[in-house]
């Protein structure tokens, strides 16, 4: 059997609310701007018929909200990683080192700065610190190797990333599930 490529999608969670102050960071929910972010995001998915074989997602309540706008398929599995909740690129490789060999396209919804580390680090590119990579709600695909287990520096291609600012489709709240 050839070895097949794998692809991962790293997915920062939408933009949080911050109207309550002392709400605890894991707790934040997405704000409205970020409601229509993810649903410009689901968007995307269902155009391009890209699902994920399996997604992993942060116990952070604004990822979780954006899980449920994405409208994903309901066979794929998800599975709340308590990990990925604030993951720095050691973290998240060591996770994706844990990742069944029968999936190829995984979808991480997660955080920055561990996103962005994650990226340049899978792309062999050094992060250039005023640079904003992956903002709220957007969406990094890259092409791996062909396994997960032996991620090093400069494993991965970055494909593309799309940003909800570059998506032309309007989003309304009607468009989007209840959080």
């Amino acid at each position: 059997m050839a070895n097949k490529l794998r692809e991962l999608l790293l997915l920062r969670h939408a933009k949080s609310d911050w109207k309550k102050p002392d709400t605890a960071d894991i707790d934040r929910p997405i704000s409205d701007k970020g409601k229509k972010a993810a649903c410009k995001i689901a968007h995307w998915f269902g155009e391009q018929n890209i699902w994920p074989d399996l997604v992993w997602i942060s116990p952070a309540k604004r990822a979780q909200q954006t899980l449920k706008r994405l409208n994903l398929p309901k066979e794929i599995p998800v599975e709340t990683q308590e990990a990925l909740y604030l993951a720095n690129n050691d973290q998240l490789i060591a996770l994706l080192s844990t990742i069944p060999e029968r999936f190829e396209r995984v979808l991480l919804i997660g955080h920055n700065p561990g996103f962005e580390d994650l990226i340049h680090f899978l792309i062999g590119d050094p992060k250039e610190d005023d640079a904003k990579l992956l903002p709220t709600a957007a969406l990094a695909q890259l092409v791996l190797g062909d396994n997960w287990q032996q991620l090093s520096a400069g494993d991965g291609r970055l494909s593309r990333i799309i940003r909800p600012k570059d998506i032309a489709r309007p989003c309304k709240e009607k468009d989007a599930p209840a959080s």
